[in-house]
């Protein structure tokens, strides 16, 4: 265990500074022991969600009086997870079930699918989240952004059923295409080894602002699978972040002669324009 391990509890609670958090999303996505311990956390959210809404469900006597029901205390539970409890609770026990017996998102919504834009501007190497759709980037108070914030999450059901199936990297691209990235991380964390996978730890050490760290991953899946059109995109953006705009239109150049629908005419306009940055006219 090192310095970082035992910031866990304090990086769950909110209570890390910005720059450290983001430090810590990179220890995250390499220490199998935090990961453990940041699922283990969520199923003590969901277990406990869950066990509250059974007991209210199947319990036929009266509801205790107003007064009783205030001594309520949930002190076991810390920060994000007691706020998530206590707003659950303001809402309404009744709310409260409806919300975990709703079947919610369909599956096609739980990777984006039927969105009219995407907000990621890399590429995830999970079929179902790599539609293709036109990147536009929610900036701060714009109303993409407050959409963004607002929109519903991935329904537990739904989850439920996918970790059933085994399909853990699809459950991890749910939470990645949302930015959800400490969930994003602990499920790619038990998805089987794959190419597809090591693809994706890239996207979190690029959002992790790990660039280094992110095209040494890219560039060994690309040792691998040449070809591997997720990892071409997000090596271009990479090496773009890192002031290689000639290198960058190569990669960019690589995606777009394969002939993806949507990716690669967005990939050759990239391409021209990294080339036209790099060489203005005199």
């Amino acid at each position: 265990m090192d310095l970082w391990c035992k910031k866990l509890y304090r990086f769950l609670d909110g209570e890390l500074e910005s720059g450290d958090e983001e430090r810590f999303r990179l220890h995250l996505a390499l220490c199998r022991a935090c990961a453990s311990g940041l699922h283990d956390a969520m199923q003590l959210e969901m277990l406990s969600v869950q066990a509250l809404c059974g007991a209210v469900a199947h319990n036929d006597a009266p509801a205790p009086p107003e007064e009783s029901r205030s001594t309520v205390r949930f002190a076991s539970l810390r920060g994000w997870k007691g706020q998530v409890l206590g707003a659950f609770v303001a809402m309404g026990l009744g709310a409260l079930c409806a919300f975990l017996s709703t079947p919610g998102l369909s599956w096609g919504d739980t990777w984006h699918a039927d969105a009219s834009a995407r907000g990621m501007e890399a590429r995830i190497a999970y079929p179902a989240a790599d539609r293709y759709l036109p990147y536009v980037p929610a900036r701060t108070g714009t109303p993409e952004k407050a959409a963004l914030l607002t929109e519903p999450p991935v329904s537990l059901r739904t989850l439920a059923e996918m970790e059933d199936q085994g399909d853990l990297h699809g459950i991890a691209a749910a939470y990645l295409v949302r930015g959800e990235l400490r969930q994003a991380a602990d499920f790619l964390s038990r998805s089987a080894p794959s190419v597809d996978r090591d693809c994706d730890w890239a996207v979190l050490a690029m959002a992790a602002g790990n660039l280094e760290g992110a095209l040494h991953i890219l560039e060994g899946v690309l040792r691998e699978v040449p070809d591997h059109p997720q990892a071409q995109w997000n090596r271009a953006l990479v090496l773009r972040a890192l002031g290689h705009p000639l290198q960058a239109a190569e990669a960019f150049e690589a995606v777009a002669r394969q002939g993806e629908p949507g990716w690669s005419e967005e990939a050759g306009i990239r391409a021209r324009a990294l080339r036209a940055g790099a060489h203005p006219p005199n």
